[in-house]
């Protein structure tokens, strides 16, 4: 009787509410945003008073502090968006479900390490995605990932305000991001995925074409970051002629992959009707 009285506690534990659970996010968040906010305003003001030391170019690059400053205000504000939710989930990583007490604030710097050996070196760079562009060769697979690199090169220098090297930190995050969460299956951009094909209407559509393009929209961002470093040099023409030429370039032939066999069978049939009426003269 007393063991059963004493189990009971241990088996009604109720999950935490939403709100809750919105508020402990939001605490978590709190810290990162505001150091990320202070980064932006420091770097920004520098900018403004005209001070160009090299080195504050690595936290201007780290923190997007530029992006928006020219070209779109849109895109860079998006940009310095999605920079600020990888950062809030790297330092959720580093403290959530952790007891910070003495002993780990003196191994912070060994969880710092770990962290960001796990969430970014070990995934550099990204053999999941290359391997995944190149397992399967159909047509329809091959388009995908010339489509989603196209859509990836086309968006670069609207995420960055403009396409310049110092605010490509985005292109970086997004590689890392989306290539994680398609190695694990899991994360923001694999739930909605799952939560869009569970729809009836989308049940048919092919995951692994999606997956396709995904991995092709994250070479395509790791792609962009070589890319932007062209905007500097002394040819003026070559960064405006690759930005706008290659997603163009990927997106013909990413068609080209899928008409390619149409355009075969129709060959071959033209061939074997030649060929039947040449045995039909013949006779």
């Amino acid at each position: 009787m007393e063991e059963t009285m004493a189990a009971a506690p241990q088996q009604v534990q109720k999950k935490p509410g939403f709100w809750k659970t919105m508020l402990e996010t939001l605490k978590t968040s709190l810290a990162p945003t505001a150091i990320m906010a202070v980064f932006w305003l420091v770097l920004s003001w520098a900018k403004a008073a005209g001070i160009q030391w090299a080195i504050l170019w690595p936290f201007q690059f780290l923190t997007g502090a530029l992006a928006g400053m020219e070209g779109s205000a849109l895109g860079g504000t998006i940009g310095k968006a999605i920079l600020l939710v990888c950062f809030n989930s790297l330092f959720r990583g580093l403290l959530m479900h952790r007891k910070w007490d003495g002993r780990r604030r003196d191994n912070v710097k060994s969880e710092l390490k770990a962290q960001t050996k796990a969430q970014l070196f070990a995934r550099i760079p990204q053999y999941s995605n290359l391997k995944l562009l190149w397992k399967d060769r159909s047509p329809h697979m091959l388009a995908a990932g010339l489509w989603g690199g196209a859509a990836a090169l086309a968006a670069y220098p609207f995420l960055t305000g403009d396409g310049s090297a110092v605010n490509s930190m985005v292109c970086v995050a997004l590689f890392l991001t989306i290539g994680g969460q398609i190695a694990r299956q899991r994360g923001l951009l694999i739930t909605l995925l799952n939560i869009l094909l569970a729809k009836k209407a989308l049940r048919t559509v092919n995951r692994g074409v999606i997956d396709r393009v995904f991995a092709g929209f994250a070479v395509g961002m790791a792609a962009a970051v070589p890319l932007s470093l062209t905007k500097n040099l002394s040819v003026t023409f070559l960064w405006p002629l690759l930005a706008r030429g290659l997603p163009i370039l990927l997106a013909l032939l990413g068609i080209f992959c899928l008409v390619r066999p149409r355009l075969a069978a129709a060959k071959a049939k033209k061939a074997a009707a030649a060929a039947d009426a040449g045995e039909a003269q013949g006779k």
